[in-house]
């Protein structure tokens, strides 16, 4: 009977772990990560890999400047795997491919005579799907055999073709600029 206690204990301490580490991450939710910990989402991983910074004021201290913190992590996919920094109410949004992953918070805020150290980290993030198309550059749209004028820039700018007749994608500012410069022409 005492092994048979033990063991049940075991497993409930072995399924605790497990699902501390196993979350379900939805679209548009918030959700939190601990420093080295992964979660999937779709086909995209995110690995929280370190604290790069953290420069806040104590919240027992009275300081001339907030200061930041910022984090490192992987994302990946199928295709692409990239490391990325961010930063609380600066650069706090980062995409890769369609998926948009942002940092809303960082804890526990440090304290005066309490140094947190690396694992205690949590950070609050989201991630959603960009609900715009990439558009792919105009060279790459050219190789790809698109004709010149079906090419298609980003929105608010314009197709310009190069004097080597290569396109590109420039403000209407630019284009006239540009054109009056002898750079590029007038798209047929």
């Amino acid at each position: 009977m005492k092994y048979f206690l033990i063991f049940l204990i075991l497993i409930g301490f072995a399924a605790n772990v497990f699902a501390i580490d196993s979350k379900e991450i939805e679209l548009d939710k918030q959700f939190t990560i601990k420093t080295e910990q992964t979660i999937s989402l779709d086909n995209l991983k995110v690995t929280f890999l370190e604290i790069v910074e953290d420069s806040r004021c104590p919240s027992d201290v009275t300081c001339v400047w907030q200061g930041r913190a910022s984090i490192k992590l992987n994302a990946e996919n199928k295709d692409h795997s990239e490391d990325m920094i961010l930063t609380i109410g600066e650069n706090s949004t980062a995409q890769i491919e369609m998926y948009k992953i942002n940092l809303i918070d960082l804890s526990p805020y440090p304290i005066s005579k309490k140094i947190t150290s690396p694992e205690e980290y949590v950070a609050t993030m989201n991630i959603s799907k960009n609900k715009e198309i990439p558009v792919p550059p105009p060279l790459k749209q050219y190789k790809a055999g698109i004709n010149f004028k079906d090419v298609k820039c980003k929105q608010d700018l314009v197709l310009i073709q190069k004097i080597d007749k290569i396109p590109a994608c420039v403000t209407h500012k630019t284009k006239q600029i540009l054109i009056e410069r002898g750079w590029g022409i007038k798209a047929p």
